[in-house]
């Protein structure tokens, strides 16, 4: 397999496809999905931590930053195959692929919609579905889109965030039991203090054949944020196919 030539997405970027994509760094790609009402501009404190091995590819999200919102609307589902046609285009095969939050789901659905087109996962705070979430995080979000969804009718403008909104409030809607199609090495990471429930985070790792957990200490939900040294320590480890690719908690 021969390396693609990301020159053309090279920083600030370009559309390919349905996403817009930008490339920093040297070495293999990797490929970073954020996470709902964010940019690839999330991702940020971690450039400096990998760029100098890695070649980091940053995607938004349909309807998330310079992404158009398409046809479609916004459906993780919908996600995940824009992804998919974006990798092919860009001669991405079978990356890593690191997502955040929604950007987690996301590479979820991509393994199980286009098996074969992505390499080892690591999901950064992903959730199946919204009640893995913990009851505070959960309400804060539901109250956030009905108020967006009030305001939206009075402010048009506030409609896109409303639309982002309700993804969260209606989805994902990932059944555990197909994630055990999934064949390639998986690293489920969250934060110590992180806004999914520890026990919806054991059953992804339980539900998908070759998952780790590893746990951030000292952190929250924003772990590419507030720990990004530690998340490139663990996203090297995945690169390099260590068997110990950081603190594993069981």
């Amino acid at each position: 397999m021969t390396d693609p030539d990301l020159h053309a997405i090279r920083h600030p970027g370009a559309l390919v496809g349905p996403l817009w994509a930008v490339a920093v760094g040297r070495g293999r790609p990797v490929v970073l999905l954020h996470g709902n009402s964010e940019s690839h501009r999330v991702f940020d404190a971690l450039v400096p931590h990998l760029a100098g091995t890695l070649t980091l590819v940053g995607l938004d999200s349909r309807g998330h930053g310079l992404s158009p919102r398409g046809e479609r609307g916004l459906t993780i589902a919908s996600m995940a195959d824009d992804v998919a046609a974006t990798l092919a285009l860009l001669g991405l095969e079978q990356p890593v692929v690191v997502g955040f939050s929604d950007g987690g789901n996301i590479a979820l659905e991509l393994a199980l919609r286009h098996p074969g087109a992505v390499g080892p996962l690591v999901l950064v705070g992903a959730n199946l579905f919204p009640d893995g979430l913990k009851p505070m995080s959960k309400l804060t979000t539901d109250v956030a889109h009905a108020v967006t969804q009030l305001g939206s009718r009075i402010a048009p403008g506030l409609e896109p965030l409303a639309e982002r909104l309700r993804l969260m409030v209606h989805e994902p809607r990932i059944d555990p039991d197909t994630l055990g199609r999934l064949e390639q090495p998986v690293l489920v990471v969250v934060g110590e203090r992180d806004a999914i429930r520890p026990e919806h985070t054991a059953l992804i790792v339980d539900a998908i054949p070759r998952a780790r957990l590893a746990v951030v200490p000292g952190v929250g939900h924003m772990v590419p944020v507030r720990a990004p040294a530690a998340l490139a320590d663990l996203v090297r480890g995945v690169v390099r196919g260590s068997r110990d690719p950081g603190e594993v908690a069981g």
